[in-house]
């Protein structure tokens, strides 16, 4: 079994203890949440820093990758473009 993880445009894997590592190391790193707000109706923007509660991380997404997806997907390799 293996994790995907979201960063920019891909999709990487991670195995279970390094995902839970990273998870980890974000909840304890992180020092304030930053949103940028935007009313589409008006164009009015508003840009916000405050400190991070626990409620502010949520329910993250985690993804599982098979091990037959992972070995179907290493047998194809990188998509010719």
């Amino acid at each position: 079994m293996k994790m995907l993880f979201e960063w920019g445009h891909k999709t990487l894997i991670i195995s279970p203890e390094k995902m839970g590592e990273i998870m980890t190391l974000v909840m304890q790193s992180a020092e304030e949440v930053y949103e940028h707000k935007k009313n589409w109706s008006t164009k009015e923007e508003s840009h916000h820093v405050y400190p991070v509660n626990a409620g502010d991380f949520g329910v993250q997404e985690i993804r599982v990758l098979s091990d037959e997806l992972y070995a179907l997907g290493k047998l194809r390799g990188k998509p010719e473009e």
